[in-house]
This record gives C-alpha cells, sequence and structure tokens, in this order.
C-alpha cells in the first residue's frame, strides 16, 4: 500500500511542481470553489423538495376542499332524487302490490316521473325500478321488463342481496357499461327484506371528468374518493382502480391506515414509485385523496442538477485553461516573492527588493480592515439573530439536544442554564379595531414587544427575551438563575402578565390576553413550555372574562367529552331561522348552541363544532341553486379560524355570516321569483295565449293565487290584463297581415267576437274593423 501511495505523491509533484504555486493556487482555487458549489446545491436540492412538499400540502387543501364540496354537492343532488322518487305515493302505494304488473297506466306515470328524474341531471344515464311482488322493472332505457328478461337482472340481485339499504356502488355490469351506481333498497323504512330496489346509473368517466377537471387543479397530481366502507368510487387517473377495495391497493392501505382527517401528508409507495399524498376525511367517512408521485417533484428540479454539473465543468475548463496558460507566463509574483526569500537567506546580491513584498503587506491591511468591518456588523445584528433562535427553539416540533443548543446560544451571549418559562400576549378582537389597517399587525406587535421589554427591565427575572411572532402575537422567555419554586415562579410570572396587561390597556388601549407556560429546567426546553402558554391561551373560548391564563392552573380533563353529544336540534333551529330571516331568533339559538358546545370543555371540540355549523349554513344557502356560494367572496372557514375567543367567534356569526345569508337568500328568492314570472310568460307565448291561470299555476308548481300575487308584483299588471294584452297583440299582428275576418281572428285567439270588440275597445278604444281600416 505504502509504495502505491509514493507513486500518486511522486505522480501529483509532477503535474503540480512546488516550485509552480501559481498553478497549484489555480487548482486549489477550483477545488475550494467546486466543493462549496456542491455542497450548496445539496442543501438547496433538499430545500426546493421540501418547499415543493410544502407548496403541494398548501395546494392539496384547496383542492381536495373543492373537489370535496363538488362531489357531495352532485352525490347529494343524486341521493336527494333518489329519495325523493322512492317517496313518491305511486311507488310506495304499489311496491308490495302483485297487480302492478298489469296496471301499465300506473307504470307510465312511474316512467314519467323516472324520466323526469333522469332530465334534471345531465349526468344520470338510467334509472331502474324493480318491485319483487309484481316481477316488474321499469327502465327508463328499456321500459317494462321481468326481472329474468331484463338486462339489469345481475344488478338488481346484487343490490337486493346487499347489506346496505342505500348507497355509491359499481355493480356486475360496470365492465361492459361503465356505470357508477347508486342504489337504494325498497321501501326506505323497512324491518324485513327488500320488496324492490331503485338504482341511479351515472357514466363513471362523465362524473369524474366533470369533477376533476372543473375547479381541480390539473397537472402530475392525481385524486381519488375513497367511500366510508373502503370501495374506491372515483380515480382521476386510474379507471382500472374503480369499485376496488381500498385496502387492496398498497397506496391507499398505507394511506389509510393512519389516523386520518384533514392535512395528513403521507408518503407511500405505488407501483411508479414513492408517491406524497394528501388526504381530506369528512363527518360521513368519505376520504379524498391527493396523490403526486416524487418523479415530478424530482422533474421540477432537473434544471438545479444541470446548474451544478454544468457549474463545475466550467470551473474544471477553466482551471484548465489557466493551467495551459500559466505556462506561457514570464512573471509570477508568488515565484519572485519565494526567490526574494532565498536570496535573503542565502547572502548579498538580492535584487529586486519587494515590490511584491509591498503588496502582500497591503493585501493583509485590508483583509485586516475588512475583518474588523464584519466584527461590528456582526454586533449590529446579533440581536436579530439571538431573535431568530429563539423562535426556532420555541417552535422546535421535538425536543432539541442540550449540547447543540448550549453552543449556539453561547454564540449570542444566551445563558443555556437555569429555569426558563414563556409568556405569550396576544391582543383582543383586532378585526373591529380601528386605528389600524388590517395589513398593520407587525405595528401593533411592535408596540405590544416593545411595553414588554420596558416592563421586563428591573423585574424579578435574571433575564429575559422579547420578540414578535406571525405579526399577530408578543412572546416573551424569562429566566431564573437560581432555582425557584412553582409557587413562587407561578407569583412572579402573573404579577408580570397583569402588568402587561394593565399598561396596554392604559396606554395604548389595547386589550390582551396572556398565556403563561410551565417553567423548564433548559433552554432546550422551550417549546414545550411555549405549546403550554399557547393551550392556555384556547381558554379564552371559554371564558372571556379572564386575561390571565396559566397552563398548570387550567381545569384537569373531566371526562365530558366522551358523554359529549353535537346539538344537532340546535343547527336546524339556527338554518331555519337564518332561511326565514329571523336574526335575532338565530343569534338566541346560536347562544345556545354556544352553552351546549362549552360543556365539552375541549378547545378543538368547540371549534369543529362551529366548523359543522358553518358547513351547515353554507349548505342551506347551496341547495337554493348553483352559483349561490359564488357571492362569498373569501374562504369564510379560515375567517372563522382566525377568531380565537368566544366574543369573536360570537359577533363573526351574528355581523357577518347572519346577514350576508339573509341578503344572499333574498336576492335568490327575488330571482326564482322573476324566473317564474318569466317561464310563466314564455308558456303563455308558446301556447299562443290559450293557457289559464289554473295550467300556468300547475306549470310553475304554484297556487294559482300566489302566482297571480306574483305576476302583479314582477309584471305591473294582473294575469288576466297580461293575457288579454298578449291576445289583443295577437289579434292585431292577425289583422295586419292576414285577411281573416275578425269571427276567424277572434276563434284563434280563444275570444268571441264579442269579447274581442271588447278588449279592443279597452285597449286600442276602437273595434277590430276600425283598426284594420286604420291601417289603409
Amino acid at each position: 500500500m505504502k509504495p502505491l501511495l509514493r507513486k500518486v505523491q511522486q505522480a501529483a509533484y509532477r503535474a503540480f511542481p512546488r516550485s509552480n504555486y501559481f498553478r497549484r493556487l489555480v487548482w486549489l482555487g477550483c477545488v475550494s470553489v467546486t466543493v462549496p458549489i456542491l455542497i450548496l446545491g445539496l442543501a438547496y436540492y433538499r430545500y426546493s423538495v421540501n418547499k415543493i412538499e410544502e407548496q403541494f400540502q398548501a395546494d392539496s387543501r384547496t383542492s381536495l376542499t373543492i373537489l370535496q364540496e363538488r362531489t357531495e354537492n352532485l352525490m347529494t343532488d343524486i341521493e336527494y332524487q333518489s329519495m325523493q322518487l322512492a317517496a313518491n305515493p305511486t311507488i310506495r302505494s304499489w311496491l308490495g302490490r302483485p297487480g302492478f304488473a298489469e296496471q301499465y297506466v300506473i307504470q307510465l306515470n312511474v316512467l314519467d316521473l323516472m324520466n323526469v328524474q333522469k332530465n334534471a341531471s345531465s349526468l344520470v344515464q338510467d334509472i331502474v325500478y324493480y318491485a319483487s311482488a309484481s316481477d316488474t322493472v321499469l327502465s327508463n332505457a328499456y321500459g317494462k321488463t321481468t326481472l329474468a328478461d331484463s338486462p339489469e337482472h345481475e344488478n338488481i340481485a346484487t343490490v337486493l342481496k346487499g347489506a346496505r339499504s342505500e348507497g355509491w356502488t359499481y355493480l356486475p355490469a360496470y365492465a361492459s357499461n361503465g356505470y357508477i351506481s347508486y342504489v337504494r333498497q325498497l321501501p326506505v323504512m323497512r324491518t324485513g327484506r327488500p320488496m324492490g330496489a331503485l338504482i341511479y346509473e351515472l357514466k363513471a368517466a362523465d362524473l369524474g371528468r366533470q369533477l376533476f377537471q372543473s375547479g381541480v387543479a390539473a397537472g402530475e397530481e392525481s385524486y381519488a374518493v375513497v367511500d366510508a366502507d373502503g370501495t374506491i368510487l372515483l380515480h382521476s387517473s386510474d379507471a382500472a382502480l374503480l369499485g376496488q377495495r381500498a385496502d387492496s391497493v398498497e397506496l391507499f392501505r398505507s394511506v389509510l391506515s393512519g389516523s386520518g382527517g384533514e392535512g395528513q401528508f403521507v408518503m407511500g409507495e405505488a407501483d411508479g414509485g414513492k408517491v406524497l399524498t394528501a388526504t381530506y376525511k369528512t363527518a360521513l367517512g368519505r376520504t379524498y385523496i391527493s396523490m403526486l408521485p416524487e418523479s415530478a417533484i424530482a422533474g421540477q428540479l432537473n434544471w438545479m442538477r444541470l446548474f451544478v454539473l454544468g457549474s463545475v465543468l466550467v470551473i474544471l475548463v477553466f482551471g484548465i485553461v489557466l493551467t495551459v496558460a500559466s505556462s506561457k507566463f514570464a512573471y509570477s509574483p508568488i515565484d519572485k516573492l519565494i526567490l526574494y526569500g532565498r536570496q535573503l537567506r542565502h547572502g548579498p546580491g538580492a535584487t529586486g527588493r519587494g515590490n511584491e513584498i509591498g503588496y502582500i503587506r497591503s493585501s493583509l491591511a485590508y483583509l485586516n480592515d475588512q475583518a474588523e468591518s464584519l466584527r461590528a456588523y456582526i454586533e449590529r445584528i446579533q440581536p436579530d439573530l439571538r431573535d431568530r433562535l429563539v423562535l426556532k427553539l420555541i417552535t422546535a416540533s421535538a425536543p432539541l439536544k442540550p449540547q447543540a443548543v448550549e453552543t449556539e446560544a453561547q454564540a449570542y451571549g444566551m445563558p443555556a442554564a437555569g429555569g426558563f418559562a414563556v409568556l405569550v400576549v396576544r391582543p383582543e378582537n383586532l378585526f373591529k379595531e380601528k386605528r389600524f389597517l388590517p395589513s398593520e399587525g407587525p405595528i401593533i406587535v411592535f408596540a405590544v414587544k416593545n411595553v414588554m421589554q420596558e416592563l421586563l427591565e428591573g423585574g424579578p427575572f435574571s433575564s429575559g427575551y422579547v420578540l414578535g411572532k406571525e405579526d399577530k402575537e408578543a412572546v416573551a422567555v424569562l429566566r431564573w438563575d437560581a432555582p425557584v419554586r412553582e409557587e413562587e415562579a407561578a407569583g412572579m410570572l402573573d404579577v408580570y402578565a397583569g402588568r402587561v396587561c394593565e399598561a396596554l390597556k392604559t396606554h395604548l388601549s389595547f386589550t390582551v390576553s396572556v398565556g403563561i407556560g410551565g417553567v423548564r429546567q433548559g433552554l432546550h426546553l422551550l417549546s414545550e413550555s411555549y405549546r403550554e402558554a399557547e393551550a392556555a391561551l384556547q381558554q379564552r373560548l371559554f371564558d372571556e372574562n379572564r386575561r390571565v391564563f396559566r397552563y398548570d392552573a387550567l381545569p384537569a380533563p373531566s371526562g365530558k367529552l366522551a358523554t359529549f353529544n353535537y346539538p344537532k336540534e340546535l343547527e336546524l333551529e339556527i338554518t331555519e331561522h337564518l332561511l326565514q330571516g329571523e336574526l335575532g331568533l338565530a343569534e338566541a339559538s346560536l347562544d345556545r348552541f354556544y352553552e351546549r358546545i362549552r360543556q365539552s370543555e375541549s378547545y378543538n371540540t368547540a371549534m369543529h363544532c362551529y366548523h359543522i355549523l358553518l358547513s351547515s349554513i353554507i349548505q342551506s344557502l347551496e341547495e337554493m341553486g348553483y352559483g349561490v356560494l359564488d357571492n362569498l367572496g373569501d374562504n369564510l372557514f379560515e375567517q372563522l379560524k382566525a377568531r380565537q375567543t368566544y366574543r369573536e367567534v360570537q359577533e363573526w356569526f351574528v355581523e357577518f355570516l347572519f346577514p350576508m345569508h339573509r341578503q344572499i337568500t333574498e336576492e335568490s328568492r327575488a330571482n326564482a321569483t322573476r324566473i317564474a314570472v318569466q317561464r310563466v310568460c314564455a308558456y303563455i307565448e308558446t301556447h299562443q295565449g290559450m293557457p289559464s291561470l289554473i295550467e300556468c299555476a300547475e306549470y310553475v308548481s304554484m297556487s294559482p293565487s300566489y302566482l297571480s300575487r306574483l305576476f302583479k308584483q314582477e309584471a305591473g299588471m294582473t294575469f288576466i290584463e297580461y293575457l288579454m294584452k298578449y291576445k289583443v297583440d295577437r289579434a292585431k299582428k292577425l289583422l295586419e297581415e292576414t285577411n281573416h275576418s275578425v269571427a276567424e281572428i277572434a276563434e284563434l285567439i280563444g275570444y268571441s267576437e264579442r269579447n274581442l270588440n271588447r278588449a279592443f275597445q279597452r285597449h286600442l278604444s276602437m273595434s277590430p274593423k276600425q283598426y284594420r281600416m286604420s291601417l289603409r
């Protein structure tokens, strides 16, 4: 081994002789530049991958929310239509009667109902109804058949044998027709075996195309919807998985085996490699999954690999060029400096005294000046760097190593030993603050931080640091040199928190809440105290009168959460009051809603209940028709999440959401009224003025008296007056363009000649004959 190393050393000396320092410096510089580029390129590559994954998480939350809303809306419409059809009196009354097979008129009526339901949705391809007592199958596509003769006999048998009374599924005929089906066993309310079935068949490809290409981001990302029973209902890129069990697919099995819920991001394994997934699970148990292959992430960063490789090649080429060029140089300052040194050592007669030495001295003086400037700059920015270190420590998701923390702290003159506690100050109800714009949160936090820093000086603590976080709160890290008893530390923290609240209220007119975490021994445990302070502040939702909350003073879990039930009846009561425009009653119901969820004594449970209530209110608006939610503007769930206290949440519902609901409801109803009158006018024109008020009322599903009032309100005249005016205008046109007699024209428009004369006298003050004469 030693002879080999000696040969390598000799070859290096021959390539880079010691006398040629310029060449050696060239290659040393190339290596010195290449290694950092490689290291920084690798570090930036990992950083970019993390940023892409974070962006995927943020985009996935939005995409999955949009996909969930559209999917639930479409599927809920089909389920509602199925329930309406199943509850039809004709279907219910003839379901268990053998004589239904000979009731052809009733069968035609049922087929008409099914056609109306099918035409109500462009996605529904066929509706199949089966009554076992009469062995009758009715279908939009095939009409009436028996079960044995029906092409749907295998599907019907599967539905009747199924354990689920209703739900979405892929029936055996999916392989041939590509249908996803919503099935319902009949009757809806039963105790024994089903007496029939109702099947809504939708083209799975059309449903997926409408959901995955409307409002959901496209690209290499794919999406899937898994039902509560584990069936893959929809998949944006792999139709072969539709109808399969999710646990039979390795990727879905690894994703769904986790805790679930919104915001779960897992790197799973698939046939094509690793896949980054995001999931969103609804209250109904349906899971929405977003998938991004790791290869797509790597593909976005190919430019970085090429950049690093190109940089290294350029540096190597540059080094080779300089090495070749150096052999042509006739003068080398470094060589002259070495020669001058040898002459000094070996005797007089040296020539060329020291231009190079003077240059080196001036260079060293310049480097010394730059070092001093750098030291002064570091001293100036050290407080900001210290704040960053403290922010890193309090936001750490896992315990840090004490030795590493101590090393970093010493660099900024911070002691790492002793007792530490975190105190979080958060201004209240800034949404109503008129002195500042919504974007001026940093100014408010800066003012709060300055007051806290002034109160910290001369206090009972050995040292402390105050910094702002996320432009919404100020954080104080307090330290004791000597050990203190828990009661004594709690008293000091309470006094300091009280002084902060009082000073901000007196001097800045700010009402703030303070969360206090427990005392920890060592700077590396600072994140635990910070999380306790944040948890303590969550109690603002249950106690709006207190200003200071200590984690160790929080009530112990009482077990009430296990017996807590969501107040569904109050949710329905609130939405009903809103639909009726009774905002005062809705506010009173909201107060009772809060009292009920307050019994859970859990912040997460309470906020989840508020989100469910918001979803119900949004759903009530969506039921008025598509397009209503376009008026809602920003994400309501993000607005609700930003409210942290009882007062902020209640005021947001009462002062913002409830009035907005009433405005949208009134506008929607006004539009519906206008559309109904326009439909009646079009119906009258289509039937040339012949329909009666009763016929028009049946056409728009209203009572005749209510339609008459709406007509007067929208058209400015009664239904009879409008009908008479239409007939007079049509008679005028016939008098102008035809040679029909007045009697014939009266018959064409549904009047007698006498009534036509009266109508002309009323509207034109002349008879039909006089009107025709006036045209000549």
